[in-house]
C-alpha cells in the first residue's frame, strides 16, 4: 500500500513538473520584421530639390527573412514599383534596398531604411547617388 502510495505522489510529481513545463515554454520565437508589414503611404521631400515631393505606397508582408524579398514599394507620383529585399533588422529599423523595377521607367537604385516612430508611423530615408528622399508614412 505504501508503494502505490509513493507511486501515486511519483507519478503526479512528473504530471505536475511536464505541464508546467510545457506551460511555460517560451512561444514560437516572433519574426521582428512582422512590426513592420503592412501597408504604410506618405509624401516623401527630395534633398535635390526642395519644392518636390513624390506620394509613395509601401507595402510589406509578414514573415519577411533577411537577404529574401519583402514587399514593394510604389511611387504614384512617377508611376513606377520597386520590390524590396530586406537587408537587416536592428532594433527599430529596417534596412532595405530596390532588388528590381517592377514596373515604370524607373532603375532600381539605391536603398534605405523605415524606422518605426513611437507614434506608430514609419520615417522612411531612401538614399541615392543623386539624392536623398525622406518622409513619415503612415498605416493604412
Amino acid at each position: 500500500m505504501f508503494t502505490n502510495r509513493l507511486f501515486n505522489v511519483y507519478l503526479v510529481a512528473v504530471l505536475v513538473m511536464v505541464i508546467s513545463l510545457t506551460a511555460c515554454a517560451p512561444s514560437a520565437q516572433s519574426n521582428p520584421a512582422d512590426r513592420f508589414s503592412g501597408t504604410w503611404s506618405g509624401t516623401m521631400s527630395f534633398t535635390d530639390d526642395a519644392n518636390r515631393k513624390e506620394d509613395i505606397v509601401v507595402t510589406i508582408p509578414a514573415g519577411c527573412i533577411e537577404g529574401g524579398v519583402c514587399g514593394s514599394l510604389d511611387n504614384v507620383t512617377v508611376s513606377c514599383t520597386w520590390e524590396m529585399t530586406l537587408e537587416t533588422v536592428k532594433g527599430d529599423v529596417f534596412a532595405y534596398k530596390f532588388s528590381k523595377t517592377m514596373s515604370g521607367e524607373c532603375p532600381a537604385l539605391g536603398g534605405g531604411t523605415l524606422t518605426l516612430e513611437s507614434d506608430g508611423s514609419l520615417f522612411r530615408e531612401h538614399k541615392t547617388p543623386d539624392f536623398t528622399a525622406s518622409g513619415t508614412l503612415q498605416p493604412q
